[in-house]
C-alpha cells in the first residue's frame, strides 16, 4: 500500500508538448521521493502553417491588388520574426470553374497572371508556386504573385475556389497535413458558390456557408486533429464602403457569405476601405495565435498550470499570455507571449486524476 508521501508523489505530472505539429504529447508519472523535483522540457517546435490566398481578379480588383502587395510586410513580419515554416500559395476567385470543367486549369496554384490579352498578350510569372520562409527576394515574388490582374471570371465563387484548389492534384506541393490551414479572400463581391453554372443569376442554388465548414473539417481531419484552419476575408461590409469604392464606375457588392464563414471559423474579418497594412496585421497575428496551441494529454487542474518561455514565468492571460480549454486539453499563446521557433516550453501541472 503507498504511504501519504507516495500517494502525494503518484499525482505530480510534468507534462511537455511538442507543438500540434505531431499531434501527439506525452505525460511521465512516478513515485518519487519527497521533495523530488521531476521536470521535463521540450523544443518548441512551432506548427507549419499554410497560407492559401483567394484573390478576385475580376475587373474592378487592380486598386485592391496593389494594396496587398505594397502592405505584405504588415502580414509576414510575425511569420519571420518567429521564423515560421510557411507555404504560401495564390489562387483566384475564378478557380471554381474546375467544378463543371474536370479538364480546366483555373484551380491551380498561381505564379502570375494574364494582364492583357490583346492587342499583345502580357503575362507575369514569378516561377514560383509556392513560397515559404527561404523564398528569395518573397516581397517582389508575392508581389507578381497576388496581382491576378483584372480579366477574370465576374462571377465570383470564393469558397467554390478554395475548394477546388485544394482539392486539385497540381497543388500537391502546397498542402501539408499537419499544417495549419490559413485561407485569405479578398474580394469587393458576394460568394455566389452553388450547384448551377447560373447561381450568379439565381442565388436559390447557392451551396451553404456551413457545407464549406463541413468541407474544411473533413479536408483538415477536424475529428482526429481538432481545428486546425481559420478562413479570413477582407470585404465590402456596408454601403459607405459599397459608396467609396465605386467611384471608380465599377459596381461592388456587399457580402454576408464571406464575413460569416470568417465568423464559423474563427478568422478575422477586415474592410476593403480599411487600412491594408493593419489588416493584414490583424490577419497574421490571429493566424499565428490561432496556430499557438499545445496540446496537452491529461486534463489539468487548471490553478497548478505553471508556464515557462525559456526560463521566464508566462502570467494566464488571454491577451499576452496563455489560456486553457479544458474541452480540448489546450494551452494557446496570445499576444506577446507567443514563442519564437527553438525557444524552451515548460508546462508543469497537476493531473485531475491519476493515470493509472
Amino acid at each position: 500500500m503507498l504511504n501519504q508521501v507516495a500517494r502525494k508523489a503518484v499525482m505530480m505530472a510534468s507534462a511537455v508538448a511538442m507543438f500540434a505539429g505531431c499531434n501527439k504529447s506525452t505525460d511521465s508519472f512516478t513515485l518519487l521521493k519527497d521533495g523530488s523535483d521531476y521536470k521535463q522540457q521540450a523544443v518548441f517546435v512551432p506548427k507549419k502553417i499554410d497560407v492559401l490566398w483567394v484573390v478576385d481578379n475580376s475587373g474592378s480588383m487592380e486598386t485592391s491588388q496593389n494594396s496587398l502587395a505594397s502592405n505584405f510586410q504588415s502580414f509576414i513580419y510575425r511569420f519571420n520574426q518567429q521564423n515560421y515554416d510557411f507555404h504560401m500559395a495564390v489562387t483566384t476567385t475564378e478557380a471554381w470553374e474546375k467544378q463543371f470543367n474536370s479538364s480546366s486549369t483555373k484551380a491551380r496554384i498561381k505564379d502570375g497572371a494574364v494582364l492583357q490579352k490583346t492587342p499583345t498578350r502580357i503575362e507575369t510569372h514569378s516561377g514560383v508556386f509556392v513560397m515559404d520562409k527561404n523564398t528569395p527576394d518573397m516581397s517582389n515574388v508575392f508581389s507578381t504573385n497576388i496581382k491576378q490582374g483584372t480579366l477574370g471570371n465576374g462571377d465570383e465563387r470564393a469558397f467554390e475556389s478554395f475548394k477546388q484548389t485544394l482539392l486539385d492534384p497540381w497543388n500537391v506541393a502546397f498542402r501539408r497535413d499537419d499544417a495549419f490551414l490559413a485561407i485569405i479572400i479578398v474580394s469587393d463581391e458576394e460568394d455566389f458558390s452553388g450547384s448551377s453554372l447560373t447561381a450568379f443569376e439565381d442565388t436559390s442554388k447557392n451551396y451553404t456557408v456551413q457545407s464549406y465548414v463541413d468541407f474544411l473539417n473533413t479536408y483538415t481531419n477536424a475529428a482526429v486533429n481538432g481545428k486546425n484552419y481559420s478562413v479570413n476575408t477582407i470585404y465590402v461590409p456596408d454601403d459607405a464602403c459599397k459608396t467609396q469604392l465605386s467611384t471608380d464606375g465599377f459596381a461592388r457588392k456587399i457580402s454576408s457569405r464571406l464575413p460569416q464563414l470568417a465568423d464559423l471559423t474563427g478568422g478575422v474579418k477586415a474592410s476593403l476601405c480599411s487600412n491594408f497594412g493593419e489588416s493584414l496585421s490583424l490577419i497574421s497575428d490571429s493566424i499565428v495565435q490561432l496556430s499557438s496551441v499545445f496540446k496537452l494529454a491529461r486534463a489539468a487542474q487548471v490553478d497548478t498550470i505553471k508556464v515557462t518561455v525559456d526560463g521566464v514565468s508566462i502570467p494566464q492571460d488571454a491577451t499576452n499570455g496563455w489560456t486553457y480549454d479544458a474541452t480540448d486539453l489546450t494551452i494557446t499563446f496570445h499576444g506577446s507571449a507567443v514563442p519564437g521557433a527553438n525557444a524552451n516550453i515548460q508546462i508543469d501541472y497537476y493531473p485531475t486524476s491519476v493515470k493509472l
